[in-house]
């Protein structure tokens, strides 16, 4: 009985190869003839100026370093840490945390920019 049936599948395999092959061959015939144009739906805007980089600040002695968590399980023992290094290593530094949502917002950003002089930003996933 194995040996119909098989007959049989290797019958059918041949047909459906022949037929795709068949397929195959129209196919990249008629999709070169195909044009599609590609709009966006957001619409056509100018993108806002860019800002020029920030210097980096040359000495941390002193200063005042931000350290920013988006409040992600853990994350706090890692800053705890960095600010235990940059202490160890800086010891008259200032270190002032912050934490939120991913997005800091124009508020937000704006007073912590007043605030330090160098700022950490941290977020996990």
């Amino acid at each position: 009985m194995k040996k119909p049936m098989s007959g049989l599948l290797v019958g059918l395999f041949l047909i459906a190869s022949l037929w795709i092959g068949n397929v195959w061959e129209v196919a990249p015939a008629e999709a070169s003839s195909v044009s599609l144009e590609v709009l966006n739906p957001r619409a056509e805007f100018e993108p806002p100026p860019n800002l020029a980089i920030a210097p980096r600040v040359t000495d941390l002695a002193g200063k005042k370093i931000g350290l920013y968590w988006n409040g992600k399980p853990d994350g706090n023992l890692f800053f705890d840490r960095v600010q235990e290094l940059l202490q160890k290593k800086f010891p008259t530094i200032t270190v002032l945390r912050h934490s939120g949502g991913f997005d800091l917002g124009d508020e937000l950003a704006a007073k912590i920019a007043k605030e330090v002089d160098t700022f950490v930003y941290g977020v996990g996933d």
